[in-house]
């Protein structure tokens, strides 16, 4: 199988020395899974903002990829960025898609003192929004789950996404992308406790 441009240069940034995709996607995985369950006992502290979100991507990716914490804008990552046939936000309206972004997420309080079902659907429409914006070169999923354990537990809940496949979490992105997010809501009601 050859490799695009694309994945030839996600191997040139690698710190771990993998020559191959294959051999980086099973020492990332070994690398965060560790940094995943040290975050249970430390969790990146900020405050629920972009450069928060940020500082979670750099630690668990640090010792992975030389770009770890930056965004695709900050590492001039300029090509058409998706999966399957959605498009997630082009790499020059990052910074002003991240601002209103988590801009509306700070003028509705962090989602404080919603109701579980409030929540749950404030939370999904969040998360979707993270996941189009989909910021990173890899990790995104990660970064994005841990946020929002990081969001509920600010906002008095606790949710775990443990529980959750990754055909769930598949079925909810997409459709989510496509504008409905009945699937992200259905998810959020499942892993909140």
């Amino acid at each position: 199988m050859s490799l695009t441009d694309f994945d030839k240069e996600l191997l040139a940034t690698n710190l771990l020395g993998a020559t191959t995709l294959e051999e980086l996607h099973q020492k990332e995985k070994i690398v965060t899974n560790a940094k995943m369950i040290a975050l249970q006992n430390m969790p990146i502290v900020g405050r629920l903002d972009y450069d928060h979100l940020k500082k979670i991507h750099a630690f668990l990716f640090e010792d992975v990829y030389s770009w770890a914490g930056k965004d695709r804008y900050e590492i001039g990552v300029t090509a058409a960025f998706g999966k399957g046939t959605t498009l997630f936000t082009a790499y020059d309206k990052l910074p002003t898609v991240s601002k209103a972004l988590f801009g509306a997420l700070e003028e509705e309080n962090f989602f404080k003192d919603q109701s579980r079902e409030t929540f749950a659907k404030s939370a999904a429409v969040f998360m979707n929004g993270l996941n189009i914006m989909h910021p990173f070169r890899e990790g995104n999923g990660r970064v994005q789950r841990l946020f929002m354990e990081y969001l509920a537990k600010e906002a008095g809940h606790e949710l775990s996404f443990r529980s959750v496949t990754e055909q769930e979490m598949l079925k909810a992105s997409i459709n989510g992308a496509k504008g409905n997010i009945y699937y992200m809501q259905q998810l959020f009601r499942k892993v909140l406790r």
